[in-house]
């Protein structure tokens, strides 16, 4: 199994486990971190038929991800946006379209990217400790890997519109209260329990479970011009300089 610089994996009983780990960022997503992930889910992943579930976590217990690495969206070109964005969605698109079951074990705070890459999961477990954010018009920007397509499949376009329009942060108690988490664990217990949830789909039956993963998303409304929407709305409020002066003021204030 090939070593990378941002995640950490492991198999064992046909489960894979993928560990976010980039604790001098906290975590947080740049275009590089993404491309391990697409490496990760093209080649490690994807032709290992011996596999039955994905979990992706991290391995730090304070800190899911920040989201997008604020000091390179500043140094990001206006004119990239765009295809920064499209790029996010196709990569976490991969996640959701998996074949065998992705489970989302999340673990302190969790904010945009890292937010909407578990949205495309099939089962979120969630820490005590876990805080959730759609933060981004707090920076002047919209929503970049799919959150205004997904959210609302999981918690009501009501509530998506008042997390996204507010940028508020919501500890896991609200998050399993409006749909959005399966379940909350203890912290010290998170990886047992989704060890045994992961272990309990293995004596299942894996064609059926692709079958019936298949089904289900074909039952979910997916508006494809919804997602290019959502890029062109990124590169709209990217390029106005409001997000980068806003997100340099921070830097400053950091």
């Amino acid at each position: 199994m090939v070593d990378f610089k941002f995640w950490l994996t492991k198999v064992e009983d046909h489960i894979f486990w993928l560990y976010l780990n980039n604790p001098n960022k906290k975590n947080a997503f740049d275009i590089t971190v993404v491309n391990e992930l697409e490496q990760i889910l093209d080649d490690e992943i994807k032709h290992n038929s011996d596999l039955r579930v994905l979990v992706i976590t991290t391995a730090l217990d304070d800190i899911f991800t920040v989201g997008l690495d604020i000091k390179w969206l500043v140094t990001l070109e206006n004119s990239k946006a765009k295809e920064m964005t499209r790029y996010l969605q196709k990569v976490f698109a991969k996640i959701e379209n998996f074949p065998i079951p992705v489970i989302a074990a999340v673990k302190g705070l969790n904010l945009t990217a890292g937010f909407e890459l578990m949205l495309c999961a099939d089962i979120i477990v969630a820490a005590d400790n876990a805080k959730f954010g759609q933060v981004e018009t707090k920076w002047g920007m919209t929503p970049a890997a799919g959150a205004t397509q997904r959210l609302i499949r999981l918690v009501g376009p009501m509530k998506a519109k008042e997390l996204i329009y507010t940028s508020r942060i919501i500890n896991a108690s609200e998050a399993f209260n409006i749909g959005l988490i399966n379940e909350i664990v203890p912290l010290e217990e998170l990886e047992i329990r989704v060890k045994g949830l992961a272990g309990e789909i293995v004596k299942c039956s894996g064609r059926a479970i692709a079958l019936s993963k298949k089904l289900i998303q074909m039952g979910i409304y997916n508006n494809e011009e919804g997602f290019q929407m959502e890029g062109k709305a990124f590169q709209e409020r990217f390029s106005s300089g409001e997000p980068k002066r806003k997100l340099k003021e921070f830097l400053e204030r950091s």
